[in-house]
């Protein structure tokens, strides 16, 4: 469904600011936040990305099955990882922490 909608560009500060009819952002759930891109037919107003994560990538799905094969595999090999963990926290936060000027 393609509509068209001629509108007023209000002055805000030094750029231009466009009213979009509501009933058009919610029906492509645009909410708050939008995305604009310049492009050579014209801008387009569009849904920002949803953030993505380590476990959206299809590799993750098959590091975690290596793992898990091999820890079933070598099960002697397992370790707590609580220590190291503690560690790398330690490193961390020493890490943030001010440094005091001697």
């Amino acid at each position: 469904m393609d509509e068209r909608k001629a509108i007023k560009l209000h002055r805000t500060g030094g750029s231009r600011a466009a009213v979009i009819p509501r009933a058009w952002l919610e029906r492509h759930g645009i909410a708050e936040d939008a995305v604009l891109y310049d492009t050579d037919r014209g801008i387009v107003v569009a849904k920002p990305e949803a953030e993505r994560s380590i476990e959206d990538e299809p590799e993750f799905a098959r590091f975690l099955e290596y793992l898990a094969k091999d820890a079933f595999a070598h099960p002697e090999k397992l370790v707590n990882a609580r220590p190291l963990l503690e560690r790398a926290h330690r490193v961390i936060d020493a890490h943030r922490a001010p440094r005091r000027r001697k």
